[in-house]
């Protein structure tokens, strides 16, 4: 899902200013790379892909409500399409090939079935072109199409060795790009003050200036939305002292203290499997291991994942600085869900599985790992 990013591409396209005043840009704070937004960290769960020395890579909002998608095209598309599809048998079909649909059977027409015709154009054409619209407004206006034939997630790796962040997004919704670190500012409260465009979902939005503040056309000039959908500004700022702390200092132990504070900064680097997500298309089981969702919401999700490709960084970006992809290496890219889903699945190496239980297993699992014949 893509809601957000398309949002804000569109408008770029139609103007800056719409697009700034989507993200509310002028009516907040900005917090660069060198300045803290909050006294402690916090990631929240099932929001990173990977973490290692070498890159930290998160997810974009909108995953845990996708399923909406799914059931919006029941309950808005379908009837939508149905009641365009009477029209055209009512109105259109007869005068084109002096036939009649209904629904499905198609009859001759005859000069006594001028009431289907008058009834098709007085009451079915201005529904349809209400249906018309409102399969517009959910697909563009409200951004559902971005959860369809298209990327299943959005990826967003920080590099702390190339000092740059790497995202992948559908073109459409801005198109892949490598970002600066040392020019993105952060925005905690990233709200469009329009009615049509404001969500109700707090999130984290890192704003990356143009080149030239003088240049109508804005070069350069593009938003990120980073993490999961928050509670709120606070949670925000959280999550970029996070990034920020990753970036600037670094992984500082290898697990968080059981006695950490709320103002810790260190960074973890085997980060706990709560806080990992699977990078690909999770099966159906999954997801519900992850997100918790109840039946309905599974299914629905599913049938927008079915039609979407999992994005792929270009090999020419070397954004993983030889540490590997998380969906080739997991474990040496700490990308725990992954490697825990790979390891059930019997995909792990046993000196991968070895490795693993060393960071993330227990002393008897890892015994057992390497007593166990290949």
């Amino acid at each position: 899902m893509f809601i957000r990013e398309e949002g804000y591409a569109r408008l770029h396209r139609l103007g800056i200013s719409k697009s700034r005043a989507h993200i509310n840009l002028e009516g907040q704070k900005h917090w660069p790379p060198d300045r803290s937004g909050a006294r402690g960290i916090e990631i929240p769960s099932r929001t990173a892909y990977a973490q290692n020395d070498a890159y930290l890579e998160l997810c974009n909002p909108g995953w845990d409500l996708q399923w909406r998608a799914g059931i919006g095209n029941l309950y808005i598309i379908l009837p939508a399409i149905l009641v365009i599809w009477c029209w055209y048998g009512f109105a259109v079909h007869p005068v084109l090939f002096g036939k009649i649909i209904f629904f499905f059977p198609v009859v001759d027409y005859r000069p006594r079935d001028w009431p289907f015709l008058l009834m098709g154009w007085l009451l079915l054409f201005p529904l349809a072109i209400g249906s018309a619209f409102l399969i517009y407004m959910w697909l563009y206006r409200m951004g559902m199409r971005t959860c369809f034939f298209s990327y299943a997630r959005g990826r967003i790796r920080f590099n702390r060795l190339t000092r740059k962040v790497y995202v992948l997004r559908p073109d459409y919704c801005g198109g892949n790009v490598v970002l600066d670190w040392e020019r993105l500012v952060a925005l905690f409260d990233p709200q469009s003050t329009s009615r049509w465009d404001k969500q109700s979902i707090a999130m984290l939005a890192l704003y990356h200036a143009p080149f030239d503040s003088s240049d109508q056309t804005a070069k350069g000039e593009d938003c990120i939305f980073v993490g999961p959908g928050l509670s709120g500004p606070q949670e925000a700022a959280s999550l970029w002292e996070y990034i920020r702390q990753y970036m600037e200092v670094g992984p500082t132990v290898d697990h968080l203290p059981a006695d950490a504070s709320s103002t810790y900064k260190g960074i973890a680097r085997y980060l706990h499997p709560d806080y990992t997500t699977y990078c690909g298309k999770p099966s159906r089981r999954q997801y519900q291991v992850e997100q918790k969702p109840g039946f309905m919401e599974t299914s629905f999700h599913m049938m927008s994942q079915v039609t979407c490709s999992w994005p792929a960084f270009p090999k020419e970006w070397q954004s993983d600085s030889g540490v590997g992809e998380p969906e080739e290496k997991p474990v040496q890219a700490g990308a725990v869900m992954t490697a825990l889903v790979y390891r059930a699945q019997g995909k792990l190496s046993k000196a991968d599985e070895i490795e693993f239980l060393q960071h993330w297993g227990t002393t008897e699992a890892q015994q057992e790992a390497m007593t166990r014949k290949q």
